[in-house]
């Protein structure tokens, strides 16, 4: 027995509406608008936040909840996808998909409760060390960072890590393109399937819905070909079934280092700014002056000056008028306490955190050594070797950088301690007491310094030729390019050894020091190699997914088409087929365990007193219900109304048909769901373009056909809450228990 459908709210909205979904777990809707704007309402149409689009112009495809109700996914017409907490507004993920987005949804393993170890590895009949992540009672996440640019601020609430492992269950995000492209994201996270269902059918194709059984082992995906046929596979998908347990952690070991590589791109970004600023105008100034002098100049000019005493005009001018004694007292003050910061940077930062990224690393490859079970879903344990090298390779090279800072603040106080001195003796002025007088090491500091000012200071620049000058070796470590000079190895015993043993040399377990590049080369081959990590699986996991049976449903017209589908149980689905305007096709697809599929269908169209009703919009209101928005034919009068059709009554109607051969329109029984016994049917006094329903939270929004009102119902209130009102002229009536 049907309840009543009582009127909530009604509202007007200043932009048009295109995409509206309930939450499962609150109540809230997340509509999007013809600006690109997102924005979440509580049931009393009180706004929680808006949400501006990541670029101008921007729009929204789709939107998916989490299904816990935490986090909402948002996918832009150019492929851009926002995972969103719903609490703080923050971006806990941005990806790209190739391609325009036609379909996502959000989907969770449902099992039996389970206790909270139910993830923890189990082998039962070999003596097998359980895996267990110790990686927190040891060493701690990085504090969290705001890693999105025009985001807010991480500080006041928990990082990407802590939030994303909040989940006990087993959650996919899946992404459909209009390209013919499935992908599915562990948690939303990390992205372990990229299926081309169009290789797999044998013809172009667009995805237009997928749909996984109840314990993730079978995959439908619906898709229309290139002439509108529709076409719907059933896939094998039991390797998220048998393995979820290990795609489990292989996808919080992923968040882990994820999050870590964003916070030391992070650092790498703050120590280059505090670098930049500290060095850009005296830089500068230096880059002028050897633009007037020829090549080799200003090394030549500063020796002559240290040690002979001879200044030219040039030189004089430059010290006295550009550099000036005020400006190099200021950078004289700045400098030691910003390198200061860059070493903390370095020291607190990139090398203890860095080594947290082996610490993860490692427990990865312990994984992939337990090969029946990791090396099915494809994690390679000699790319996580060779991770785990890019690693330490990293950490060297920080470590090598805390070095040169030792010895750069060593020259750079004796060359500046003499130029400040050798700018007062050009000006005439006595040298303060506190300046010592140049001690034979000082020399040899200030030589040091001086003799690679051409060698390394000049590089072509952006502008036509161009040069920037650049006054020290610290600058060389921080872009993408070879280090113009090398540390001198030639005294460490270590690297002596190692070039003496060829074996060692070429041992994957033996760190290797790049003594060529820069620490932003190693960084961006450290997440590379972690890139190549988690994308290894992709290959073996794909191949797992293979097509059971398909079958050719029908073809409306048209390469969109609305498509509503729900698990009754773990052997049994419903798809519903909306026929723009006309009918719904209702298939109900059983299968056993030997993966044979049985179907039924039906075709259901609305004829109200010889009135057909032409159907805007259907959803599944729960495994028993069908909504289904219609709309009167009449232009001058077009009013639409929400059915509740019962499922039980619909499921006696349909008849056996063959999956294997193409299924038309014409052996397929029509039938008047109208007159249907079970249905309940509700006017919403105006006409009408899309709605969306919950049956979890009973509720429904229907939006009007200029796209720019919303009515809220509440869909199982009291009988005498609501009065019956008449639709139009005939004996349709509001709220009427058929």
């Amino acid at each position: 027995m049907f309840q009543g459908i009582k009127q909530l709210e009604e509202k007007n909205v200043a932009s048009e509406i295109n995409c509206m979904v309930w939450s499962s777990r609150m109540d809230l809707v997340a509509f999007s608008n013809a600006k690109g704007e997102v924005a979440l309402h509580r049931l009393s149409w009180t706004r929680a936040w808006v949400l501006s689009p990541p670029k101008e112009g921007q729009t929204v495809n789709n939107i998916a909840w989490r299904p816990d109700g935490k986090v909402l996914a948002i996918a832009y017409k150019d492929g851009s996808i926002l995972l969103i907490n719903i609490e703080t507004k923050a971006v806990l993920n941005k990806f790209d998909i190739a391609g325009e987005i036609t379909f996502v949804s959000w989907v969770q393993e449902k099992v039996e409760v389970k206790p909270k170890n139910i993830y923890k590895l189990k082998d039962e009949d070999k003596d097998i060390s359980k895996f267990v992540d110790l990686s927190k009672p040891y060493i701690r996440d990085p504090p969290p960072v705001s890693h999105l640019e025009g985001s807010i601020n991480f500080e006041d609430i928990k990082g990407l890590t802590s939030f994303l492992q909040e989940q006990s269950e087993f959650n996919l995000l899946i992404i459909g393109t209009k390209e013919g492209i499935l992908h599915v994201r562990v948690f939303g996270c990390w992205n372990c399937l990229v299926l081309n269902v169009s290789d797999k059918v044998g013809y172009k194709c667009s995805i237009q819905n997928a749909h996984f059984t109840e314990d993730l082992s079978k995959l439908f995906i619906t898709v229309t070909d290139e002439e509108n046929n529709i076409h719907t596979i059933l896939f094998d998908s039991n390797i998220f079934k048998a393995h979820s347990g290990e795609l489990y952690h292989v996808t919080m070991k992923y968040i882990k280092i994820y999050e870590l590589i964003l916070y030391l791109a992070k650092i790498l970004t703050s120590i280059t700014e505090t670098w930049e600023s500290i060095l850009l105008e005296i830089d500068k100034k230096l880059a002028k002056y050897a633009s007037q002098v020829p090549e080799g100049g200003v090394t030549a000019d500063f020796l002559a000056l240290l040690m002979q005493g001879l200044c030219s005009e040039r030189l004089e001018e430059f010290l006295i008028c550009d550099l000036t004694k005020k400006g190099l007292e200021k950078f004289g003050q700045t400098m030691e306490v910003s390198y200061s910061n860059i070493q903390s940077y370095l020291f607190r930062h990139i090398i203890k955190y860095s080594q947290n990224g082996t610490f993860h690393l490692s427990e990865l490859k312990g994984m992939a050594k337990f090969e029946e079970r990791f090396g099915v879903i494809g994690l390679d344990e000699d790319l996580i070797q060779k991770a785990i090298r890019s690693n330490g390779a990293f950490v060297i090279k920080a470590g090598e950088m805390q070095q040169i800072i030792n010895h750069s603040v060593i020259n750079y106080k004796a060359f500046f301690r003499w130029l400040y001195a050798s700018i007062m003796h050009l000006m005439e002025e006595p040298i303060p007491s506190e300046i010592q007088k140049m001690t034979q090491q000082d020399l040899a500091c200030i030589t040091e310094f001086l003799k690679n000012f051409d060698s390394y200071g000049q590089k072509e620049g952006e502008e036509g030729g161009s040069q920037q000058f650049i006054m020290e070796r610290l600058g060389q470590y921080l872009v993408n390019e070879d280090l113009i000079i090398k540390p001198d190895m030639s005294g460490n015993d270590w690297t002596q050894f190692i070039e003496d043993n060829e074996c060692l040399k070429n041992n994957s377990n033996i760190l290797t020091h790049y003594e060529d590049k820069s620490l932003v080369q190693v960084f961006n081959e450290l997440k590379d190699n972690i890139e190549k990590v988690f994308q290894s699986p992709l290959a073996a996991i794909e191949k797992t997914i293979e097509p059971i049976s398909k079958f050719d449903c029908f073809n409306f017209g048209t390469s969109e088409i609305k498509i509503s589908s729900i698990n009754i149980s773990n052997d049994m689905l419903l798809i519903a087929l909306l026929k723009p305007s006309k009918s719904i096709y209702l298939l109900q697809v059983l299968f056993d365990s030997q993966r044979n599929c049985q179907a039924r269908c039906g075709n259901f169209f609305f004829n109200a007193e010889e009135q057909l009703l032409t159907i805007v919009d259907t959803q599944f209101y729960s495994p028993s219900i069908l909504s289904i928005l219609l709309q009167e034919t009449d232009e001058n009068n077009k009013r639409g109304g929400i059915l509740q059709l019962s499922m039980a009554s619909a499921l006696e109607q349909l008849i056996e048909v063959n999956l294997f051969s193409q299924l038309t329109e014409e052996n397929i029984p029509n039938i008047n769901g109208w007159t249907l016994g079970q249905r309940h049917f509700k006017s919403v006094e105006m006409p009408v373009t899309q709605f969306s329903v919950s049956g979890t939270r009973r509720v429904s929004i229907v939006l009007s056909e200029n796209k720019r009102k919303v009515k809220l119902f509440e869909m199982e209130c009291e009988e005498d809450e609501e009065e019956e009102v008449d639709m139009s002229t005939s004996t349709i009536k509001d709220d009427s228990f058929m």
